[in-house]
């Protein structure tokens, strides 16, 4: 029995000292020129017709499209005013995450809204 346990011990410490020898264990970052490239944006990509309300109990600026709600993730007054107080249907680009949507182009332009503050 003991010899069958020293077999076992000794049979996986070299085959540790193998892969060691051969950089098997650890990961080497990329080498070249290229830099890393970013991953991609999690969640679904949408692509919906909605008007722009603003309430305070649903956290300022959000979404009513047919026939869901959707909070904006990324809100930016500045923008989304005009559009809430026009009334009219826009189109919307965004990234889905859970309940949010990360908006990236209302009518074909391009959005730069403000990122989520952290929670407390």
């Amino acid at each position: 029995m003991r010899l069958r346990r020293l077999l076992t011990l000794l049979a996986a410490g070299g085959l540790a000292l193998a892969l060691a020898s051969t950089g098997a264990l650890a990961q080497a970052a990329p080498q070249g020129d290229k830099p890393v490239a970013k991953p991609a944006p999690r969640g679904l990509h949408v692509t919906l017709q909605a008007k722009v309300n603003k309430m305070k109990i649903m956290g300022g600026y959000y979404l009513q499209g047919k026939p869901e709600v959707y909070k904006i993730a990324n809100q930016d007054p500045e923008v989304l005013d005009p559009l809430f107080k026009s009334g009219e249907t826009v189109s919307i680009e965004a990234q889905a995450s859970g309940d949010l949507l990360t908006i990236q182009t209302i009518n074909g332009k391009k959005y730069e809204g403000k990122p989520v503050p952290a929670a407390k």
